[in-house]
């Protein structure tokens, strides 16, 4: 449980923003209007106006003249280090096994992209294990000052306890908070709901006419099949299990010697449904059509895919698909709102799916015994 501090939000981000909207607006001005007309253009206080101001000056973008009552700029916006360009550094934290995963790593690249194109500034920085090895925030980060933060890591409540007090927006990638019990706080989430995709699998095969479906490293969902095979009346026994194990997955011979087998298992049913579109699907897929089962045929089959470039389109193979460069540039999309809002806000954002037939499903044929294991 996050213990909250009663506090209130830093608003620098606030400043930032005026700052910015400051140097865009009157760049190459002889003279800045009065704090008073700048308050009323910009919608806000003259103490922001005044902060806002001090910013430009600590940053020598402003050149104050006060015994002839000017103020002008002196640097073009489209200098790198104005506010009017890359003006909100933002620390995007991963933990160390993300950058193991490419589909991580994918959300990364959208978030890198969509900073581009809004003029962020973005840094990241990878946890170090232990995570209770962090004392603070700026241990992470000594040479920036945040004004937001986008986490793709599982941290742990020391961690989000910091990003709360920070006061600055937080933007979470994945749904490992919907799991936790946390209070009050102010993050924002940003997932591809995982229940929903495979629902919406099950309910394609069985409006098909499926009831025998085999599906891999698919035992967390087990209660998700129970429900879906109640409401269609279909006898929960049909759905089969099968798994590869992790200690096996990085090991080349084993792995294909597990998707042999798999494929063998798989002369028992109709449908199969593999809730990833990794090397490991590849070398299933393989196995599958080395051992001679026609899909879809003998087998409908249906694999997710995160990514357009991955394998599965180019096999044709029917896929729900989901994009984690497209989550990444909602990630800062929504940070940039929140930052230009001045005020963090709490709340969830979900991705839908898209089922894409590339011709590997069809409706059920019977079972011949032909294609079963003698």
């Amino acid at each position: 449980m996050i213990m909250h501090d009663q506090m209130t939000m830093p608003t620098k981000f606030l400043y930032r923003e005026i700052a910015r909207r400051i140097c865009e607006d009157f760049q190459g001005a002889a003279k800045l209007p009065s704090e008073r007309d700048l308050a009323g253009r910009y919608d806000c206080t003259r103490t922001t106006v005044r902060s806002a101001l001090k910013l430009l000056q600590g940053e020598h973008l402003l050149d104050r003249q006060p015994n002839r009552n000017k103020r002008s700029l002196v640097l073009s916006c489209e200098d790198t280090d104005a506010p009017g360009s890359r003006w909100t550094p933002v620390v995007l934290l991963l933990g160390y096994e993300h950058l193991k995963d490419p589909n991580y790593m994918d959300f990364v690249a959208g978030c890198l992209d969509r900073a581009h194109e809004e003029n962020l500034l973005m840094t990241t920085q990878t946890i170090p294990e232990p995570p209770e090895a962090v004392k603070s925030l700026a241990e992470l980060h000594p040479q920036v000052d945040p004004a937001g933060y986008l986490v793709a890591a599982d941290v742990g409540d020391d961690v989000l306890g910091m990003l709360h007090r920070s006061g600055l927006p937080c933007i979470f990638m994945g749904d490992h908070l919907q799991k936790r019990d946390l209070g009050q706080h102010h993050f924002f989430e940003c997932f591809l709901p995982q229940e929903d995709k495979h629902e919406m699998v099950l309910r394609k095969f069985l409006e098909l006419g499926h009831t025998r479906i085999l599906a891999v490293n698919f035992r967390a969902y087990e209660e998700v099949v129970r429900r879906v095979y109640r409401q269609y009346d279909k006898p929960f026994e049909d759905f089969g299990f099968v798994e590869i194990p992790w200690s096996i997955q990085g090991a080349l011979k084993p792995l294909q010697e597990r998707s042999a087998e798999i494929a063998e298992i798989a002369r028992n049913y109709t449908a199969m449904w593999v809730p990833f579109g990794n090397v490991i699907s590849f070398d299933i897929y393989m196995a599958l059509v080395n051992a001679g089962i026609r899909i879809p045929e003998d087998l409908s089959l249906i694999y997710a895919s995160g990514k357009p470039e991955w394998f599965v389109p180019h096999f044709k193979i029917s896929t729900v698909f989901s994009s984690a460069w497209d989550e990444g540039a909602t990630c800062v999309k929504e940070l940039v709102r929140q930052i230009r809002n001045g005020e963090p806000v709490g709340g969830v954002h979900y991705t839908e799916y898209r089922f894409i037939d590339n011709g590997t499903v069809a409706p059920p044929r019977n079972i011949s015994t032909k294609h079963k294991k003698s």
